[in-house]
């Protein structure tokens, strides 16, 4: 019995000293356990932080590069800025250099041109001096274009006739190199708009003014080579004009207007009397009458008589019709027209109206100082069946 109580108490030491080792072995795990954790949490934390130290360092490497690029942007941008204010400064210089050239060649140009203005007026005031006399006392055939006219044939012709105004060192171009010609007989009317340069060409033809270039022959005189007191005499010798205004003498009746028109004939017609021309354009009770006691009808018709007398080789006239209403002016073209027929007239009209351009023989439309075509009208219409307005 003491041997099995002594066996049971051995053993229940072994079992304690058992389970002193096995708790003593478990506390030593334990503690390597939490050493061990202890420890991974030391790496952790010290991973984190190297993490965090690495993350700083490349948001501050970005932000360094950032700021890097920025400035590398602000400083191209500067340079560029800078690079077009030099550019645009050159281009301003290079502008103003060429302004400036533009300016001294203009002024260059305008300076030759004076001298080439001056050179021509020259030349053609010589001509004029040397053969002025000769063309108006035996109407000798002289030509600055070596054309001949064909007097016979035509009254008027034109080769290459130019006329410029000219203002200090500016010459505006009228009349562009235009040539024509006009038989005698016709009823011709120069068409065209306001500054076509219809009335300046009708200037020039009829010797109230003077070509700049080319030749003007009527009934053979080349009026560019007339000087002015001599196309004062080939105007009073040779045509006649009816102006739009009348332009009759106010002091003088109807009669006496057209005596002066009369007194200045070179030679009277031999069959038209001033009373037969009175009783022509239906005014034989009108003659005693004074400018102011007549109608605007009669007044042009007076106009036209007096034109009549001078016995002309051509009759002028620029827009006679003009200040006339319908009934009037379909009146005077009628009278013109029996006049050329019966005269054997030329007569050359200026109008802008085309209407009336259709009772003419020829028709010259006229554009930009250009003769833009020439029109013979086989068929011209009566006076009274064309249309007013």
């Amino acid at each position: 019995m003491n041997k099995k109580i002594s066996k049971d108490s051995n053993q229940k030491k072994l079992d304690l000293k058992a389970k002193k080792l096995a708790q003593k072995k478990q506390l030593q795990k334990d503690k390597l356990a939490k050493k061990q954790l202890k420890k991974s949490k030391k790496e952790k934390l010290q991973k984190n932080k190297l993490s965090k130290a690495n993350e700083k360092n490349l948001k501050s490497k970005q932000l360094k590069a950032k700021k890097l690029a920025q400035k590398k942007v602000a400083r191209n941008k500067k340079l560029e800025l800078k690079k077009n204010k030099l550019l645009a400064l050159k281009k301003l210089r290079a502008k103003k250099l060429a302004k400036k050239q533009l300016k001294r060649d203009k002024k260059l140009e305008l300076k030759k041109n004076k001298l080439l203005i001056k050179k021509r007026i020259k030349q053609q005031n010589n001509l004029i001096a040397k053969y002025s006399k000769k063309i108006l006392k035996s109407r000798k055939i002289i030509s600055l274009t070596n054309n001949k006219p064909s007097i016979n044939e035509n009254i008027i012709e034109l080769f290459n006739v130019s006329k410029s105004y000219i203002s200090g060192e500016v010459e505006t171009p009228i009349i562009k190199n235009i040539s024509l010609k006009i038989k005698k007989g016709n009823f011709v009317v120069v068409l065209g708009p306001s500054g076509s340069g219809k009335t300046t060409l009708l200037n020039l033809i009829s010797g109230l003014d003077r070509a700049s270039n080319g030749d003007v022959f009527v009934n053979g005189y080349n009026l560019t080579l007339l000087k002015d007191s001599h196309l004062t005499t080939f105007r009073r010798l040779n045509v006649g004009f009816i102006f739009q205004q009348y332009n009759l003498l106010t002091n003088l009746n109807a009669k006496e207007n057209v005596e002066v028109g009369e007194n200045l004939a070179q030679k009277k017609h031999q069959k038209w009397t001033i009373e037969k021309i009175f009783e022509k354009i239906d005014m034989a009770e009108q003659m005693n009458k004074y400018p102011h006691q007549m109608s605007g009808g009669q007044q042009q018709r007076v106009s036209i008589a007096r034109a009549l007398a001078k016995n002309p080789i051509v009759l002028f006239g620029d827009e006679p019709t003009g200040a006339l209403d319908e009934k009037t002016g379909k009146k005077v073209l009628s009278i013109l027209l029996n006049i050329q027929k019966e005269f054997e007239s030329t007569i050359i009209l200026v109008t802008h109206n085309p209407n009336i351009a259709k009772i003419a023989d020829v028709i010259i439309k006229v554009h930009d100082g250009k003769i833009e075509e020439i029109v013979q009208n086989e068929h011209p219409t009566d006076p009274n069946l064309i249309s007013w307005q």
